[in-house]
């Protein structure tokens, strides 16, 4: 016989059973979401995705949260903003890095911030807008742990207390990255480095404000040592108690071949020093001669700073001629000497804007950037005269130019008669064309006249003519020759049969563009024809020639002669 199970055992059974399966599937829903060392995101993918690229997440936050430790979010090109993409906690070593800086934007929307960087973090952020951020310190990036920042935009965030971009009180890296409009109540319109180190390199700071108290309307360094090298300032502000319109600094400070332009505050427009020490040489201060009474503050005099030379090859052309003209800021100068430096070691910040002007002629490009120090230009002139080429970066240097006038001048000779016979006189027509662009001074052209054909007069509607018999010369002097065409009329006579050549020269002050030889005009005479068309030549065949009917009949005319003689011959009756 089967043995037969208790009741009670089954039921202990069944309850051991269920609880293992609740155990275990606890266990599964209490387990971290798996990781990945890649996650993509896009704001055309979903947030049920599986994060790859063929399957983006919707929310950067959800990138967040599924990538690994040093791992890499890409984000799509788009606009994120709101629940999900803004107020992100970044609590593990990670990339950040967007599809392209102008087209993967992360806006606040003026109510969020949006990264934050935990104690112990090391971040890299790169390719990205970030815009419209707000907190009471740092409108869009909170750091307390590394941060590298690169071929970023910030623009538009607001931060009520410090750090109207980036507020950091860690170790913080700014790399190619453009600030513009960002504010702050307090110090850093655009960045604000309280503690830590803070390295900005190659930077673009553009109409940042603190509008409270403190300083630095662009970069505010704390108790921060702080490296500025490469980067442009312009339009800063800090009309506050301490100032410092581009930079203001608590300690040591290095900030070497920035530029600095239109920057403002109460007290230094560019640099204010608290304390610590400076480094300040090699900077652009957008001017060669500056004026440190408003440029720094508590702060010594730089022992040097860039200096913009401007040149043009060469110095002296011809209308419609081109120079090259040349700005360079690879040059040091220290009140007395300038010295050429090696751009390889540091320069102005590319992309610094020259302004070519000139009432001589024009410029290709107009508005040339500066590369490795240098800008230039091509000058094609158009007007003649001594004048400036003018070429302004922040503030003006000049350099003369010589413009020489230019004509084009060319000769059309035609003849009264084709083909003149012997003893004949015919008139050569001599136009004498400048097209320009400018008047043509002292022009002379002369030629011979061949033997065989003989001067006899010459008259011009311009300028004077001269013969001279001896060797035979006709030169045609004119002092000014417009944009037109004057003409010499010259009469000769045909002496004997054959081809006659005549080749002109043309000489001017001012410089002739045609450098075409002038074309020689040929005269071909032919022999003298003693026949007419009136005359009836023998022939060795009799020809009649019908006489014309005059009007009255022969034979009438005879009767009336022999009628007349009659009458003298008879006598008279008597």
């Amino acid at each position: 016989m089967r043995k037969q199970i208790k009741p009670k055992a089954q039921v202990m059974f069944l309850l051991l059973t269920i609880f293992a399966i609740m155990v275990s599937v606890s266990s599964v829903s209490a387990a971290p979401l798996p990781t990945v060392s890649q996650v993509y995101v896009s704001v055309n993918g979903s947030d049920a995705n599986s994060g790859t690229v063929d399957s983006p997440y919707l929310t950067i936050q959800k990138g967040v949260d599924s990538i690994s430790e040093n791992g890499t979010m890409y984000i799509a090109n788009g606009v994120y903003n709101g629940t999900g993409n803004t107020n992100i906690t970044i609590s593990k070593n990670m990339n950040i890095t967007g599809q392209s800086q102008a087209g993967t934007i992360i806006n606040g929307t003026g109510t969020n911030w949006i990264f934050n960087i935990n104690s112990g973090v090391t971040a890299i952020i790169t390719n990205l807008t970030l815009t419209q951020g707000y907190k009471s310190g740092s409108g869009a990036i909170c750091n307390y742990g590394t941060l590298t920042v690169i071929n970023c935009t910030f623009t538009n965030n607001n931060a009520t207390n410090y750090g109207g971009a980036i507020y950091s009180s860690g170790i913080l890296t700014v790399e190619n990255c453009s600030f513009i409009s960002n504010n702050a109540s307090a110090y850093g319109g655009a960045i604000s480095a309280e503690f830590g180190t803070c390295i900005v390199n190659e930077c673009i700071f553009i109409d940042n404000i603190i509008n409270n108290y403190g300083g630095g309307g662009a970069i505010a360094l704390g108790s921060t040592n702080g490296i500025v090298t490469g980067s442009t300032f312009i339009g800063n502000s800090a009309m506050t108690s301490n100032g410092g319109g581009a930079l203001y600094s608590q300690q040591n400070l290095t900030a070497n071949y920035n530029r600095f332009y239109k920057n403002i505050a109460s007290k230094g427009n560019d640099i204010y020093l608290l304390g610590g020490l400076v480094s300040a040489e090699n900077n652009w201060w957008g001017s060669n001669d500056p004026v440190w009474t408003n440029l720094i503050y508590r702060m010594s005099n730089p022992a040097q700073w860039l200096y913009m030379t401007i040149n043009a090859t060469p110095t002296t052309i011809n209308n419609t001629q081109t120079s090259l003209v040349t700005v360079i800021f690879n040059n040091i100068y220290n009140g007395t000497t300038v010295t050429p430096i090696n751009p390889a070691n540091g320069h102005i910040p590319d992309g610094t804007l020259v302004t070519f002007s000139s009432a001589l002629g024009s410029f290709d490009p107009a508005t040339p950037t500066t590369f490795n120090g240098i800008a230039t230009a091509l000058f094609t002139a158009n007007q003649t005269g001594t004048g400036n080429l003018t070429a302004t970066t922040d503030n003006q240097k000049v350099t003369q130019l010589t413009v020489n006038p230019v004509s084009y001048l060319y000769l059309n000779v035609t003849s009264s008669k084709n083909n003149p016979s012997v003893g004949e006189t015919f008139v050569l027509t001599y136009k004498l064309s400048n097209s320009g662009p400018d008047n043509a001074t002292n022009v002379t052209m002369s030629f011979q006249i061949p033997a065989g054909l003989e001067f006899v007069n010459a008259t011009v509607d311009n300028g004077t003519w001269t013969y001279n018999p001896a060797n035979r010369t006709v030169t045609w002097t004119l002092r000014n020759v417009a944009v037109g065409d004057p003409y010499l009329y010259l009469t000769v006579r045909a002496l004997g049969s054959g081809s006659y050549t005549i080749i002109p020269t043309i000489t001017s002050d001012t410089y002739n563009r045609n450098t075409d030889p002038l074309t020689p005009f040929t005269v071909n005479v032919q022999e003298q024809n003693n026949s007419n068309g009136n005359t009836v030549n023998a022939a060795s065949t009799t020809k009649t020639v019908a006489m014309k009917d005059t009007g009255l009949p022969l034979n009438y005319l005879v009767l009336a002669i022999l009628a007349v003689i009659s009458g003298f011959v008879m006598p008279r009756r008597k």
